[in-house]
């Protein structure tokens, strides 16, 4: 049981690795699309401003799936473990 949920933790801390490895690509590649708008060219910034917003909006409801869909995987396989465990006490 405690095998799981090592192997849960482990999961999640990963996924949390990667979110943050593609949240620091993300910012790195705004910060290149920032640089390459010049400051007085007021359309292509407001045109920036509105594709890095969408860009963090995509990145962040990605994550929010992915977390949620590793925590219904994580309740599942508890489930799953507690029910063969319950089977094996019972000697079925």
């Amino acid at each position: 049981m405690e095998e799981v949920w090592a192997e849960e933790l482990e999961d999640e801390e990963q996924l949390v690795r990667r979110h943050r490895k593609e949240k620091k690509e993300l910012q790195a590649k705004i910060q290149g699309m920032k640089n390459a708008v010049p400051k007085n060219d007021k359309k292509r910034r407001q045109q920036l401003i509105e594709d890095v917003a969408k860009l963090e909006r995509e990145m962040e409801q990605k994550h929010r799936e992915e977390l949620e869909q590793l925590k219904l995987t994580l309740k599942e396989s508890k489930i799953d473990s507690v029910a063969v465990n319950i089977s094996n006490l019972l000697g079925t």
